[in-house]
């Protein structure tokens, strides 16, 4: 396996950026859930969720693949980003 070096990240922005969004109620649910989850807001849980995102497409792009598997270890299975 080869070793890779972690993508380099853009610093953390100085400066925010004000958006609005629009999502459908089963994303917004998900969004939610997320938050919830890990006792975390929705802007955190959606700016932790866009770093990952971020994170796998760009390893995707250096030619890894993205696995993950089952609780006992027996079962891998490929994440397939669409």
């Amino acid at each position: 396996m080869k070793n890779r070096t972690k993508p380099q990240a853009s610093p953390l922005p100085t400066k925010n950026k004000r958006m609005s969004i629009t999502l459908p109620v089963e994303i917004a649910e998900m969004l939610e859930f997320l938050a919830a989850s890990q006792g975390i807001t929705q802007n955190e849980a959606l700016r932790k969720a866009i770093a990952t995102e971020n994170y796998f497409r760009r390893e995707i792009m250096q030619g890894a693949t993205i696995l993950i598997t089952n609780s006992d270890k027996e079962s891998v299975k490929e994440v397939v980003l669409r």
